[in-house]
């Protein structure tokens, strides 16, 4: 059954079992869920004097970083899916035959094959979640302060699920023969993504002060 098909109650159950969905699915859905507040904290503030008082550009260029999140949110769904089939290849490839040479050999690289997609996914996951704490700290200095938390919320949901997925990667890189150049990409949006938090909490924490 498809995650989207199910009831809440369904979903709840299979997480608190061994059946699916993982750490990868659950990761890509508190980042949407995160995403999703982000844009309401947007929402109540978009009818508020502050908002209204910028300049047509300025509430333009919001209005399309909203929408872009909300294309992240579609995009992060398909995610909850493809994490569930994305090892499947490594499982299907550990059951080849493995009698001949020529069996083990394809045996070998099908497993090989199979980490390389069990690697990238959750790491363009990852990527997905980065663009969105991107977006969230262009919209933070203008989300009003009686909304702020829901924004703060949003980053803190995006920065814990990019760090949970790239757990993933990190265990199915381990089967490539040379990992450093996802590593070093782990590193950089480990990086990135704590100096956004950083900021976003600056500027957030500001805001609370004034309430």
């Amino acid at each position: 059954m498809m995650f989207m098909d199910q009831t809440l109650e369904e979903f709840i159950k299979n997480v608190n079992s061994k059946e699916l969905p993982g750490g990868g699915s659950i990761s890509a859905l508190t980042a949407l869920l995160g995403v999703g507040i982000g844009n309401m904290s947007f929402y109540l503030t978009e009818d508020k004097k502050s908002f209204k008082a910028l300049d047509d550009e300025t509430q333009q260029e919001i209005r399309s970083h909203v929408d872009r999140l909300t294309e992240i949110i579609e995009e992060l769904k398909e995610k909850m899916v493809e994490d569930t089939k994305s090892f499947d290849s490594v499982l299907q490839a550990y059951k080849l035959p493995k009698e001949t040479d020529e069996e083990k050999a394809y045996r070998k690289k099908m497993i090989a094959d199979g980490y390389i997609i069990a690697t990238e996914s959750p790491m363009s996951s990852a990527r997905i979640m980065m663009e969105a704490m991107e977006l969230v700290k262009q919209i933070a200095k203008y989300i009003d302060k009686y909304a702020i938390t829901d924004l703060l919320a949003s980053a803190y949901l995006l920065h814990s699920s990019m760090k949970s997925v790239m757990l993933n990667a990190k265990i199915n890189m381990k089967q490539l023969g040379d990992s450093k150049k996802v590593a070093d990409e782990i590193t950089a949006l480990e990086y990135k993504s704590e100096v956004l938090l950083r900021e976003i909490e600056e500027v957030s924490y500001k805001k609370i002060g004034e309430v």
